[in-house]
Formats: structure tokens, sequence, C-alpha cells
């Protein structure tokens, strides 16, 4: 019997942000350590200031994680801008370190049985294979002039035992070309 394909996460619904609203500022309020006395006003706003400075960074903090684990799993900038309510280069800028921008960026999709087959490829961090955003092969190969061998390839199991070969042959000089196949048959990209 075939799994659900879990649903694409997406933004929080106004209601779950008030909910998250809520436990935050809950949650800051405890930490503040708040004193009651007539004349603590100034000290408590200090105390606010480094609970919710403190709260913000581990925030940051979390957000920095996800989005590195989301894209080590495959994810795309636009699909994490979209998350986090700002453009893709926006995403993009504010999570890639500095020193280590990817160069002129491609992917690929494509659906095979209910798996999402995905084709990486940027100038500086070579081609890489995700199938259900799990990465299962790379190159760092940087031209393709042979079309008739694949440049990256991964058996991948199916949940009922059986499994099937993804190939992804690249035909690159100056721009990128892909096409992928699954047990033989070409499924998405270009045709060459």
């Amino acid at each position: 019997m075939p799994t659900a394909m879990p649903t694409q996460p997406g933004p929080l619904s106004s209601e779950q942000r008030a909910s998250l609203q809520q436990s935050i500022e809950a949650s800051v309020v405890a930490h503040a350590n708040l004193v009651d006395t007539p004349d603590a006003e100034a000290d408590n706003a200090l105390r606010l200031l480094a609970a919710s400075s403190a709260g913000l960074q581990i925030c940051e903090g979390l957000q920095k994680e996800a989005v590195g684990k989301a894209r080590q799993a495959g994810r795309s900038w636009a699909d994490l801008g979209t998350l986090m309510g700002i453009t893709r280069q926006a995403a993009q800028q504010r999570f890639t370190p500095t020193g280590s921008k990817e160069w002129f960026v491609k992917e690929w999709l494509a659906t095979w049985e209910g798996s999402e087959i995905k084709v990486r490829n940027s100038w500086n961090d070579g081609l890489k294979l995700f199938v259900d955003g799990e990465q299962v092969a790379e190159t760092r190969q940087v031209f393709a002039l042979d079309k008739t061998r694949p440049v990256a390839a991964a058996t991948v199991a199916r949940p009922d035992g059986k499994s099937y070969l993804v190939e992804v042959f690249a035909y690159a000089l100056f721009s990128v070309s892909v096409k992928i196949v699954v047990d033989g048959k070409q499924i998405a990209g270009e045709v060459f």
C-alpha cells in the first residue's frame, strides 16, 4: 500500500502566528525576571530588552540551522524565501556564507512514481542529484562533453523493495543542459 506523501510546508496561518507570538511573549516575560515595585519600570524595560535580545538570537540561530538543513536536503532558495516571506534572492543573500555563494545555478525537477527527483547544478558547487529531498549523488565535473555517459547516477530503493536507477546526463561547455533518465527512459530535461 503506497504511503501518502507529506504536504509541502507553507507559511503559518494568522492563527498559528498569533499563537506563536503569545508563546514567545510569555516566554520572554517569564525569563526577564520582572520586579513588581513602583520604581522598577526602567529596570524592567532593561530586563525585557535583555530577554528579548537573547530570544531573538536563539530564534535567528534556529532559523539559520533550519535553512542549512533544508538546503542540504535540496530545497530551493525560492521555497525557503516563500516560507520566510522574502524573495529568493534575499534568502540566498542572507543565508549563504560569505565566500561560498553559488554561481550560475540551474535546477531541473521531475516526478517518478511519486518521488521528486531534482538535479541542481552550480558552477562552483558541481552537480547534485536529490530524490525526495535527499542527496543521492554528486559530481564536481566542470565540463561534460560526452553526452552518452551519465555524470551522476544512483540506484533508489522503493518502499515495495524494488529499486530504480536514476541517471543524469549532461552536456556542458559554457551552459549546462541536463536530461534525467530513469530505468533507461528520459523523464525530464533537455533532449540532446
